[in-house]
């Protein structure tokens, strides 16, 4: 299996994950930068993102021995990739998620857990630190102390505790666990895709400005929002008691 494949059905894309052996390598990062660029530029068909399969174990080995090199873009370059993906992202998490594998998840909007689920950041047992993201995008989600925790002991947690402390937003049972992810994206994708990619971009802008200067950047996403048929066939369907048949445009 390739280390990343991607398919759409219903409007719902499917980024399917295999590390080679749960480990990400420049390769490996390579094909997940691809298709989340190609993500991008398919805003027409595609409505929401799932990820499943391996988050993995984090860095190989070849990955954790390379520095910084000029003309090649850094190993969470990919991670940033995903967070960039316009359309809402659902992750769906078994198994390991440790260093890059949360990083990724952390790149993710909504993340959902199976009940084996565990999560860790162990860079400082190596005399290392999380170099795709990890130590901005932790505490945005879980806040400064459960991060911090996290951060500097290196300890992993299951998935009762990252549910607990909002590292995700629900756990199912192992068998259940994509089907429940899917049920979510599903979800998402049946609303004004417009209004979802623009709920989120409100969300990403406004988390990184003073709290007046995001209610005008919200301000000016709604009225952006106002030129669209799609809202004007919200609001129609609201009066006549129907549900709306969005057009995406």
């Amino acid at each position: 299996m390739a280390a990343v494949t991607l398919e759409v059905h219903e409007h719902v894309a499917t980024l399917r994950l295999d590390p080679p052996a749960g480990r990400w390598d420049r390769p490996a990062l390579e094909a997940l930068s691809a298709a989340a660029v190609e993500l991008r530029g398919r805003t027409a068909d595609v409505y929401a993102v799932l990820v499943a399969s391996d988050f993995g174990a984090g860095w190989s080995a070849d990955a954790l021995a390379e520095g910084v090199i000029p003309g090649l873009p850094p190993l969470g370059a990919a991670f940033e990739d995903v967070a960039a993906i316009p359309q809402p992202v659902v992750a769906a998490i078994r198994g390991e998620a440790l260093s890059a594998g949360l990083e990724l998840a952390l790149a993710c909007d909504i993340r959902v857990a199976a009940a084996d689920a565990s999560f860790a950041m162990p860079e400082t047992s190596l005399g290392t630190v999380p170099r795709g993201g990890g130590t901005q995008r932790l505490p945005r989600a879980v806040g400064r102390a459960p991060a911090l925790r996290m951060l500097l002991s290196g300890e992993s947690i299951d998935a009762a505790t990252a549910l607990r402390i909002g590292l995700v937003s629900e756990v199912v049972a192992a068998d259940q666990l994509e089907a429940a992810a899917r049920a979510i994206a599903d979800t998402i994708a049946s609303r004004g895709p417009i209004a979802t990619r623009l709920a989120k971009e409100a969300v990403h802008r406004g988390s990184e400005l003073p709290l007046a200067s995001a209610l005008t950047a919200e301000l000016d996403l709604t009225v952006i929002l106002q030129t669209t048929a799609d809202r004007a066939e919200g609001v129609q369907a609201f009066v006549e008691k129907r549900p709306p048949r969005f057009q995406n445009h």
